[in-house]
């Protein structure tokens, strides 16, 4: 787990282009639940890519419990990434996938065994441990894919890039509360990249609106629909 610092950051895609995100300062306390929310062009993919090493900002630094990873990738941030499209191997059983990480690290088998199976149970994968991947729906791919997040024990923090967008709409609450009971066990931080205003509400404790590359309010998701800052997010808020 980790606290996650943006300082001074910003970025442009080109020398001399507008900015796609403009100059900011946050931090997310280690343990939190973070939502991302703002209309397609935001800025919102923009840090979030920046946040997960698959973009080095042109101005600003990150740092994850004060250590500066601005320019390493993504593979030594120690993270995990949920995405919209399930990514999962196909050729594998869930019990394969959700050991995967801890495999290619050289964890023991017995102690790979145990973890699978904690958070299979955790998961309720646990039935499905000896399925093939490929004969599983939609939001069970996408269990499958936040599981092997929570697999690894030290992960700094799980980044979700609009997760729930092809999961069917009756299992989107039961996903969020999963999501919710995992941050409340593991402490682990989450941040979300949505555009949906009842995904970022009911999932985060700090929801962060953005608008034109820059951030127009954050806060609580009440404070937010109580007390908007701007006309622009009155309306996104208030209109789910």
């Amino acid at each position: 787990m980790a606290e996650i610092r943006l300082q001074e950051l910003a970025h442009a895609y080109a020398p001399g282009a507008p900015h796609a995100l403009k100059p900011l300062d946050m931090t997310w306390r280690d343990g939190g639940t973070y939502a991302l929310l703002g209309p397609s062009g935001c800025g919102k993919s923009t840090m979030f890519n920046i946040v997960s090493g698959l973009l080095h900002p042109s101005e600003g630094r990150v740092l994850f419990d004060g250590q500066d990873v601005t320019r390493l990738g993504t593979g030594q941030r120690n993270i995990a990434q949920v995405f919209q499209v399930p990514v999962i191997y196909r050729s594998m059983t869930v019990g394969q996938n959700l050991g995967f990480p801890l495999a290619c690290r050289g964890v023991p088998a017995p102690r790979i065994r145990r973890r699978v199976e904690a958070i299979a149970e955790r998961l309720g994968l646990a039935p499905l441990l000896k399925r093939p991947a490929n004969a599983l729906t939609a939001d069970q791919k996408q269990l499958v894919s936040l599981g092997r997040g929570l697999v690894r024990e030290d992960v700094a923090a799980i980044l979700l890039d609009e997760p729930l967008t092809v999961i069917d709409p009756q299992q989107k609450f039961e996903l969020r509360r999963i999501l919710k009971e995992i941050n409340a066990e593991f402490r682990v931080t989450m941040v979300l990249v949505t555009h949906d205003q009842t995904e970022a509400m009911t999932f985060a404790e700090e929801v962060i609106v953005m608008n034109h590359g820059e951030v127009v309010q954050a806060g609580r998701p009440r404070d937010l629909f109580e007390r908007p800052a701007t006309t622009h997010v009155g309306h996104f808020i208030g209109s789910p």
